[in-house]
């Protein structure tokens, strides 16, 4: 089973591309503004395509 793997970016630097917070990145998460995954180490990081629909 072949399956593309999109780039994922770190809540820091998508904050960063947004001029907002974690927190507030966090919150548009909860929201479901943005969507995240959450990788198996159990951290959040977030599609590149996500941050280019925004």
């Amino acid at each position: 089973m072949s399956r593309d793997y999109e780039e994922l970016l770190r809540p820091k630097d998508v904050a960063k591309i947004f001029n907002i917070s974690v927190k507030t990145l966090w919150e548009w998460q909860k929201r479901g503004i943005i969507r995240a995954v959450r990788l198996p180490t159990g951290k959040l990081q977030y599609p590149k395509s996500e941050v280019e629909r925004l």
